[in-house]
């Protein structure tokens, strides 16, 4: 799309290399005749010609580049073939008119007459234009390139986010399914406590959703969901279930964790478990150096439920398209524990 390639910002960029070629083509030119001048009047005069090419070409070429892209926006051949044969007409023309004049002042004979040098300088004025249009050419791929990879990594970002959120959509129906169950079963057995577990729920839910649009969290933040979390799994369990927070610097809890991922870890570890009062679970969620771990004792169900993504699969291919690493995840036999590191900026992703 040819609009879309000739944009401002590319006319402006090639303008600054039209004044580097300036600035460079008087001390190349000075340098490459004075091998084979004596006069140094006449290597100063030619060197000036030389520069004053350069700048009324590569102005006059960027000039027919805009013509040409506004004439034929939507005709890559037409846009080419304009901007080509205009430029490389302008560019012989250009140093034709300009060598008698500086030839003149130079006090050196022009020699136009002569068919092999006007070949000659024919021949060095298309070389000259083919140069100015390769590296106008240069800018405009660059450009376009940068914009394109800017332009892919805003896509991929934005990929990135949709996927996220839509894998954390899939926690909250499968938690807000077995909290109902649970209300429903306390309500029956205690309605007090059912009230409470319901003020607890309706808390952890204003969390869910103040935060349903976010990638990530503070670790403070998803600490307090945690704890809320466990507080309502308490009322339902009591002296069965024990957990523990520990942080080690307590700085770390500015870092950035993704938004729900040590709760659907509770939450596994308290499905796929037997507890009792006499054998209670266990959980500790801890800080450490960089990391933050859950772990639990192993004590599996006979024929417990199946593993959803809600859980750690979830929470790995979440993790991965945040941050770009992997959890870590321990299995022993006598501990389970899944660990992964605090980021500390919020868009981490790579």
């Amino acid at each position: 799309n040819i609009r879309k390639t000739i944009t401002p910002y590319n006319i402006k960029e090639i303008r600054r290399l039209n004044m580097l070629l300036v600035g460079l083509a008087f001390p190349f030119t000075f340098l490459l005749l004075f091998l084979f001048e004596e006069i140094l009047s006449a290597l100063f005069v030619l060197a000036i010609k030389t520069a004053c090419y350069m700048f009324i070409t590569s102005n006059l070429l960027v000039w027919i580049l805009k013509f040409s892209a506004k004439k034929f926006p939507d005709d890559l051949f037409k846009f080419q073939l304009c901007r080509y044969s205009l430029s490389y007409t302008s560019g012989i023309v250009i140093y034709l008119t300009l060598w008698p004049i500086f030839a003149y002042l130079a006090k050196i004979p022009s020699h136009l007459e002569n068919f092999k040098l006007l070949a000659a300088f024919t021949a060095i004025a298309t070389v000259l234009t083919t140069i100015i249009l390769f590296l106008h050419d240069f800018v405009i791929f660059r450009q376009n390139k940068i914009q394109t990879e800017l332009e892919n990594s805003r896509l991929q970002l934005r990929t990135t986010q949709a996927e996220n959120l839509l894998l954390k959509q899939q926690i909250h129906p499968h938690f807000l399914f077995n909290s109902l169950n649970t209300l429903k079963a306390l309500y029956k057995k205690d309605a007090a406590l059912g009230e409470t577990y319901l003020i607890q729920l309706a808390d952890f839910l204003r969390a869910a959703v103040s935060h349903n649009n976010n990638l990530a969290t503070t670790l403070e933040e998803e600490l307090h969901i945690c704890k809320n979390y466990m507080e309502m799994q308490k009322m339902r369990f009591g002296d069965a279930l024990e957990w523990n927070i520990e942080i080690e610097d307590p700085e770390m809890l500015k870092g950035f964790v993704p938004s729900f991922s040590l709760q659907p870890l509770l939450e596994n570890a308290i499905k796929h478990n037997i507890f009792t009062k006499q054998i209670p679970l266990k959980i500790l969620i801890k800080q450490e150096n960089e990391y933050i771990t859950l772990s639990n004792a192993i004590n599996p169900r006979d024929g417990g439920e199946t593993s959803t993504k809600s859980g750690l699969s979830n929470l790995a291919e979440r993790y991965q398209l945040w941050s770009g690493q992997e959890i870590i995840i321990k299995n022993d036999g006598i501990f389970f524990s899944v660990s992964f590191k605090i980021m500390m900026h919020e868009n981490s992703n790579y």
